[in-house]
């Protein structure tokens, strides 16, 4: 293998492993836990050893809480587990974390604002669309991963530049410019290790990737 291709081979990789990242987020974010999930996140905790971002105090120190967490996670924690999640995300009543970019942004905090309809345009960009149009905001924190797994499997599969350069854009222009508040009240309002660690997670997720999704 020449250099060149070795390049390709090792940008690939470390794109497939952003990839495998978002995509870990978007399904953490998105859905309630579900007890054979977190099983089986448990039984692979492993696997977190070789989790892409790494470089960052913040994926460090979120690692390290959720490996913890996993370790000494007991079927009788799942009840606690659940309601964290409707704490922050789901409610009833006061939401601890809103999960939607507009929120951050609109002045009197309300979802299906402007940062909902320019990501929308940004998932149309490539032919996407979330589930549930107009019912579910787009700008949600779930789907903002999602849309940076797609991007990161794009640029895996090809030496375009597009999909590499929306990756760090998007990123600029939503997620990194309001995911400091978003994990800091992840972190301030969890009752788990396992929602406090995701957090910092993907706080340094986001820093890392902006730095050229600099994996491990």
């Amino acid at each position: 293998m020449n250099t060149t291709e070795n390049r390709v081979f090792a940008d690939s990789e470390k794109y497939l492993e952003a990839m495998a990242a978002f995509s870990f987020f978007n399904k953490v974010l998105l859905d309630a836990p579900e007890r054979e999930y977190i099983e089986a996140v448990k039984e692979s905790a492993a696997l977190f050893d070789e989790w892409c971002f790494q470089k960052s105090t913040e994926s460090l120190a979120g690692l390290a809480m959720l490996k913890n967490y996993l370790k000494n996670y007991k079927d009788e924690d799942f009840g606690e587990l659940t309601d964290n999640f409707n704490k922050l995300f789901i409610g009833p009543g006061h939401l601890f974390a809103p999960p939607w970019e507009s929120v951050y942004k609109e002045q009197d905090h309300t979802i299906f604002g402007e940062a909902t309809l320019q990501v929308r345009a940004r998932y149309r960009k490539f032919g996407l669309e979330i589930n549930n149009l107009n019912k579910e905001p787009d700008d949600h924190i779930a789907f903002e991963c999602a849309y940076l797994n797609y991007l990161c499997a794009a640029a895996a599969a090809s030496e375009d530049t597009a999909e590499k350069e929306e990756i760090i854009s998007f990123l600029t222009a939503h997620p990194a410019t309001w995911v400091d508040e978003f994990t800091d009240k992840m972190t301030e309002n969890s009752a788990t290790d396992f929602y406090r660690g995701i957090a910092s997670m993907l706080r340094g997720a986001v820093k890392e990737a902006l730095s050229g999704l600099s994996c491990r």
